[in-house]
This record gives C-alpha cells, structure tokens and sequence, in this order.
C-alpha cells in the first residue's frame, strides 16, 4: 500500500570517516533507521518531525539532502487495437539473417527498478516451469524478510518464485500498477500468451524491485517514489552483481525531476557502475511538452519576474538552478501580492521559512551553492498547503557573469494538469539521471507517425555536447500488463526498456565472438556503438536537441561491432 508523504522522512547524506564512529553518532541522536549503500553514501529514515539541525551535531556528516521524489516513465494509454508489437515497432519481427534470430539475450541480467511485476505471468516463465526473474525485492511486502542489510520489504530467490509458481501462490508480491511488468515484458517476454508479443530478449533474466510508493506528495492520491529507496534499490543491485558475476543492464523508468547540467550526481559514489559488464540505461524524461520548465537570464542588478499558474496541488516544490559560478537572489510573491522572504547567497548552507498571511500558505526555501550535483546554485522553494492561482518567482542578479538560469516544476504527472510556467521552454528537460555522461539517455519516437514523440524530453539547445543519446520506439508498445493482460504503453520508460533489451543482444554477440569481451561491455563503448549504428533522416543535423544522434537501429548497430571486434 501507497505511503502518506506527510508519515515519514527520508535523507541522502554524504559521510567521512569510520563507520562505526558514525552510527554511534546517528544512535547518540535517536537515528535508528539507516542503510550505508557504499564507503560514502547512506541513507537514513526519520519522523516526519525529525529536526535537521541534527545533522549539525554529526560531524562525520559533509553534505546532506531531503529526499527527492520521482516518477514513472511509462504512461498506460490503453490502446491496445491501436498498439504495435515491440518486435514490429524495432524493425526486427522479420530478420531472416540467421545471427540475428540466434540472439536471444541468454546470460544477460536486466535490472528493472519499478512498480513490481507479475511473476506468474506466463511469459515470464521458463519452458521448464522455473521463472525468469533471479530476484525479487518488494520494498512494500511483509510477506518475507528483507534482503541483507537492508530495512524493509521482502527478498525473494529464484527458488522461492518456483515454488510459488508451482502452487499458484500470488501472495509475494503484486504489481498493482503495471509499469513495471509492462517493462519486463518488452524485454524478456516469451509470448506463450500472443507470439506476436513476444520480448526482443526473451533468453536474458531479470532482477526486479519494486520501489516503495508514496501519494498525495504535490496533488491528491498521485502515485510517486523517493529517491532515497531507488538509491537503496541499486545498492541491491550491485550486491547481486558481484553475486551472480553476469552483465547486468540497469533500466531507469522512473525519473527525477529535469535538469540542464549535472556534473555529478549520488549514483557517482557507486564505483561498480562503472565497471565492465554494468551498463546503465534511462528514459530521457516524459516533460517535453508540459510547461515545467523556465529558462531565462538576468545581468547584475537586474530583477526578472516569472509567472507560474498552480492548480489543484496542496503542495508544490521548485527548483532553480543557475549556472556555472553565477549567484542568484529568489523570492516568491503570492497571488495577493505578498512577497516572501528574499533569499541571497552565504557561505554556509541556509534554510528560511516563513508565511504568507493572507493566504495561510507556508513556505521553505533552502540555497545551496555550489550545490554538489552541479557545482552551480541550486534554490529549492517549497510551497505547503498551496492553493490555485498567478504565482510568480522574482529572480535577481546578484553576482553574475553569464546570468543564465533555468527554474523547473515538479514531473507533470506528479502535479494538477494546471500547473505550469506561462512562459515554458520545451528544451533541457530530461531527468536528472540522464544527464550522466555514463547514462545512456533514451529518448521516444513514435513509429506510428515516424516522428518524435511530442512528449520526449530535450537536451539543452546551447551546449556542444548533447546529452540526449539516441530515440528508440515508444507509443503505444504493446505489452505485458497485470493478470496476464496485454496493454499499451507510451514514454521513455518504454524506450528505455526497448534499448534494454537490443543491448543484451549486442552484449551476448560480443561474448560470443571475442575473449576480450570485458573491455567492450562498458557504458560508453555501447553507447558509442548505439550512436554509430542509430538511423539518421537527411533533413535533420544530428546530433540535435530531441534525436541526439539518430533513431535505435539493431541491426547496423550489430554491424558496427562485428566490424570492430
């Protein structure tokens, strides 16, 4: 069941110095609740009146943040006389070249961090009757008992899905959702139920977590997930890496909110990302045309104000970054002309709080430079018990050089249809997780249209480096849904899964043909690979905003390796 935001608390921290040290320190303080996912990260989960000047007491604490909230990727459109089979969508249900049916994905592990899946469906079931999935960690589930060092949720091995498929036993977990099983099924699905369904990788296994859902965060009864627990969730993960000793591909389809610039995020304490035989995939984001995002530039002195309609939200929360070493001043000003407190930068980090009076609407706004994701500015502004009308931000120069800045809302299915920037800016909007270098960022293109999807998120439109990579199909996929249904989805989570699953075929054709294999199952060689291989339209400059470097193309990418193996 979905989890109140208002019952608990969750924080990523930043830590030096001997672990032990530190728990004593956590423990001296009341803070029972932590899971260490490596040697400089944990994570810790508190009453939802936890005081923060705590952290102060803690001086193996360096850096600390409240947790962030995420969404899916994946929108089920229910479409399903209008859907396109996955196989049908890539281009690859009518490969006549024997290499190209020969891979199947087998020996290649997909990690898929979602709404869970339904694991006695029955294409997610081996010929023999064993399942597909090595592993199964439902962060919700009382049903079992949590995995090694982890807090919550229950764990469950190949064995124990075995024998619950042979008893027909539904009891360890259920998605409730579908996303989840919908992404599984373009990868691994058999098509016992339609062969027209089937997966592109039906050979390859799976490591499933369903991620702990929270509601009613921004808007009444929305579905979200915090980042806290999917940062847990890669830290299982990774434990089953070293495990298993097989390749594993990590399939981001659910994201955090957009960005423009991110030199580094939390993942990049996670060494064994960046190791070969992991490769890591995400959905570029869903916001590439719903009003989220403001883009803008103000020179010293100079005041900008931005208006931003809410809707029916209780909450809200906004983001402003700025840009390289450039300072901003922010404050927020009400639909009654109230103005709340100006925040201006100091060296340490700050939290004001106040009220606006008229309106009974509270408000927290932190500033943080340089923030450690971006080495830039980053203002966080949080509204409670907001309510509809013309909001507006004043952003004012302080101390720049170039000005540009760039204000983001929450992912659109997280807040009221309503809510948006009047004036928008389709452009630098993909999930802050794809902004990694070591990302493979995934935009959507609809294969019903052969045009993007309007809903893909963008690079940023004034930067040499683009940090989209390449689009693959994803409206109305057709796929795996909840008790053994089929049904349609839309987003980049879809296309995400889909280079997923083309990637554990090239993976499993690399193993094949050559003994130095390791040196070639790294992010960025697949990657690089993909953007040698992708189809380009002779009307367009690639690399550009919303193709990055082309469309998926399986089969000139499987001709690019074996070209250079």
């Amino acid at each position: 069941m979905p989890i109140l935001n208002s019952e608990i608390k969750s924080y990523n921290i930043i830590y030096t110095g001997r672990r032990e040290t530190l728990i004593e320190s956590l423990v001296a303080n009341n803070i029972t609740q932590y899971i260490f996912l490596n040697d400089l990260l944990f994570v810790i989960y508190v009453e939802s009146d936890f005081n923060e000047n705590i952290f102060e007491n803690i001086r193996q604490i360096v850096w600390w943040e409240s947790s962030y909230s995420m969404s899916s990727l994946i929108n089920i459109t229910d479409n399903l006389s209008q859907g396109v089979p996955v196989l049908q969508a890539a281009d690859m249900s009518n490969m006549s070249n024997n290499l190209y049916n020969r891979l199947q994905g087998e020996g290649i592990v997909v990690a898929i961090i979602d709404s869970g899946i339904d694991y006695l469906n029955e294409d997610f079931i081996n010929e023999d009757g064993s399942s597909k999935i090595l592993y199964l960690w439902d962060q919700e589930s009382n049903y079992g008992s949590p995995p090694d060092n982890m807090l919550f949720g229950s764990e469950f091995n190949r064995e124990q899905l075995n024998e619950a498929i042979s008893n027909n036993n539904s009891d360890l977990s259920k998605d409730e959702i579908g996303t989840g099983t919908m992404a599984a099924g373009i990868v691994v699905s058999e098509g016992k139920g339609n062969s027209n369904y089937r997966g592109i990788a039906p050979k390859a296994e799976l490591i499933v977590i369903k991620l702990r859902s929270y509601v009613s965060l921004f808007n009444e009864g929305k579905i979200n997930y915090k980042n806290t627990d999917f940062l847990v969730a890669i830290s299982y993960i990774i434990q089953k890496f070293k495990e298993i000793n097989r390749p594993i591909i990590l399939n981001f389809t659910v994201g955090l909110t957009s960005g423009r610039d991110i030199s580094q995020t939390l993942l990049n304490t996670f060494s064994e990302l960046y190791q070969s035989g992991f490769i890591l995939v995400t959905g570029a984001g869903n916001q590439g045309n719903t009003d989220i995002h403001y883009s803008g530039n103000v020179s010293n002195g100079e005041s900008i104000d931005i208006n931003f309609q809410v809707g029916d939200d209780k909450n809200l929360t906004i983001l402003i970054d700025g840009y390289k070493v450039d300072r901003f001043d922010a404050a927020v000003i009400s639909p009654f002309g109230e103005i709340s407190t100006t925040v201006t930068y100091s060296p340490n980090f700050n939290l004001y709080t106040g009220k606006f009076g008229l309106e009974d609407v509270r408000y927290s706004i932190s500033y943080s430079y340089p923030w450690i994701s971006t080495a830039s500015m980053q203002i966080s502004i949080n509204l409670e018990n907001v309510y509809s009308g013309i909001w507006a931000l004043r952003i004012t120069g302080s101390d720049v050089i170039n000005g540009d800045f760039n204000a983001y809302l929450p992912n659109k299915n997280l807040i009221s249809q309503n809510t948006r920037f009047i004036d928008s800016d389709s452009n630098s909007t993909i999930t802050r997780y794809g902004l990694l270098r070591e990302a493979i960022t995934v935009g959507t293109y609809n294969t019903k249209s052969n045009t993007m999807w309007i809903g893909s998120s963008k690079g940023p439109a004034k930067v040499d480096d683009f940090i989209l990579d390449i689009v693959a199909p994803g409206v109305d996929i057709i796929s795996n849904y909840l008790d053994n249904t089929f049904n349609t989805g839309t987003g980049t989570g879809i296309s995400s899964s889909v280079v997923c699953a083309v990637i554990a075929l090239l993976i499993e054709f690399i193993i094949s043909e050559t003994d130095f294999y390791r040196l070639s199952i790294y992010s960025e060689p697949i990657k690089t690979y993909l953007m040698l291989g992708a189809s380009q339209k002779l009307i367009y400059t690639y690399p550009n905003t919303s193709y990055g470097y082309g469309i998926l193309n399986y089969q000139n990418t499987l001709q690019r390796i074996s070209e250079n193996l």
